[in-house]
């Protein structure tokens, strides 16, 4: 028997001897009740008799519900016995009795046995209980024959043979039903916990198996987007700025979209998952600039009509390369990466492009891209400038609030203010030797090509 058969079964003995303790117990009433019945004139038992009784099933209950409060085993199973003998002897003893008549009761405790799904107990209560039913019977007819002045031998035969006979056939077929029930009981019971056990192992092992594809698809999603990373950084090897640009995007991406949500804004579309992809997806919102020259990337000077419509076809160019990046996240990242790379130059008011569609035309991750894009180039250095104050860029966000923004977006970046201060000069004391050196070569690029010229 296995360790989770041994467990089942002895708490099985637990709850069943917790059932006898309450059939113990209302066993106490019993000749209380016929006390006050024979007060009443409806019965017509002795008052020793109904003392003993009481004595004894007093006694009984007591010590069983006495040893079913320890948490031992074996002390469990001894109550099991103690209990189930205790009821048999109390019905033998009202068999006893001329003025009681106890017949089917005699089955009642083999009956109860089955409960404990144990075949030996079964067999030999049922044989304690056929032999307590027949002294019980002994007793009763011979208190009937002194009653009656029948104590001769053959008399007596006459009365109680043929009542034990009948008693025993019945009895026999209460012994062959408790034992079948027994065996059947016990080995489906066997058979159930086996299926229990094998289901419990699967599962387990689909857990396992669950536990492990999850781990991997884990780390497979972790090494796309850091490839996802790795393409930014590369381009910004080819714009001074755009390398530490969607870095810092990738931030405010992220604390606008949990601002909102905290303002109670697009509540159920901004989960935790969403909002990671969103920010994951904020590297590659400029992808498209690798298809730019770097010479107009990084030009000092301002864009000529020329320069400024190829700036602006950087929207388009990487909607094209991210429609060709295999499904990450079952598609989901390609889907709003590509949304935010081609549409965070549109406006709220419909005046951006390249589509100049407006309001919730624009895709949400993209109308948060566009705050990120909007802040970062603000508060920034740039070859055609220098950054503006904190402050300045939230007089911008004020003033755009329903024409460039949409007005909840920018009451979201206008709120944290000071989060964003705060990150912009860590970002800037973090950035600026690295962005000292790169500025330096630029700007040779730039002396040598006017040389050139």
């Amino acid at each position: 028997m296995s360790i989770n058969d041994q467990a089942f079964f002895s708490e099985n003995i637990t709850n069943v001897n917790k059932m006898v303790s309450k059939i113990l117990v209302a066993m106490d009433f019993v000749p209380v009740l016929l006390l006050v019945l024979t007060k009443l004139g409806l019965f017509n038992v002795p008052t020793e008799f109904a003392a003993v009784s009481i004595s004894y099933s007093v006694v009984i209950s007591t010590s069983f519900n006495f040893l079913i409060r320890s948490h031992s085993a074996f002390v469990q199973k001894i109550s099991m016995y103690l209990g189930v003998l205790g009821i048999e002897g109390f019905i033998a003893m009202m068999g006893t009795s001329t003025n009681i008549g106890v017949y089917i009761c005699y089955g009642v405790v083999p009956i109860i046995c089955c409960l404990y799904y144990n075949r030996h107990l079964s067999i030999r209560i049922c044989v304690m209980s056929y032999l307590l039913m027949l002294a019980s019977l002994y007793v009763k007819f011979t208190n009937g024959a002194a009653i009656f002045d029948m104590l001769d031998t053959q008399t007596f035969q006459k009365a109680y043979l043929p009542v034990a006979a009948g008693f025993t056939i019945e009895f026999m077929f209460v012994f062959l039903i408790v034992n079948f029930l027994s065996i059947r009981n016990h080995t489906t019971l066997k058979h159930l916990i086996s299926v229990i056990d094998d289901r419990n192992g699967f599962v387990q092992k689909l857990r396992q198996s669950k536990d492990e594809f999850q781990k991997k698809n884990s780390e497979l999603k972790e090494t796309q987007f850091k490839i996802i990373q790795f393409i930014a950084e590369c381009l910004g090897s080819h714009d001074l700025f755009t390398g530490s640009h969607v870095i810092h995007t990738r931030t405010y991406v992220e604390l606008i979209a949990r601002r909102l949500r905290e303002n109670g804004s697009y509540k159920e579309t901004l989960t935790d998952e969403t909002i990671a992809l969103y920010a994951s997806a904020a590297f590659v919102h400029d992808i498209g600039k690798i298809h730019i020259p770097e010479g107009i990337l990084n030009k000092q000077g301002k864009f000529t009509r020329e320069e400024f419509e190829l700036m602006k076809s950087h929207p388009e160019e990487g909607r094209r390369l991210l429609q060709v990046l295999p499904k990450i996240d079952d598609g989901r990242f390609n889907e709003i990466a590509t949304e935010m790379a081609y549409c965070h130059h549109e406006k709220w008011d419909g005046t951006g492009y390249p589509r100049g569609i407006a309001g919730k035309q624009i895709p949400l991750c993209a109308r948060i891209m566009t705050a990120a894009d909007v802040l970062d180039a603000l508060i920034s250095q740039r070859l055609y400038k220098n950054p503006k104050s904190i402050d300045q860029a939230m007089r911008v966000f004020l003033d755009s609030r329903g024409t460039h923004f949409e007005p909840c977006i920018a009451d979201a970046v206008i709120s944290l203010r000071d989060t964003i201060e705060k990150i912009d000069r860590d970002y800037k004391k973090k950035e600026s030797e690295a962005y000292k050196k790169e500025l330096e070569w630029w700007n040779n690029y730039h002396n040598m090509m006017n040389l050139k010229r």
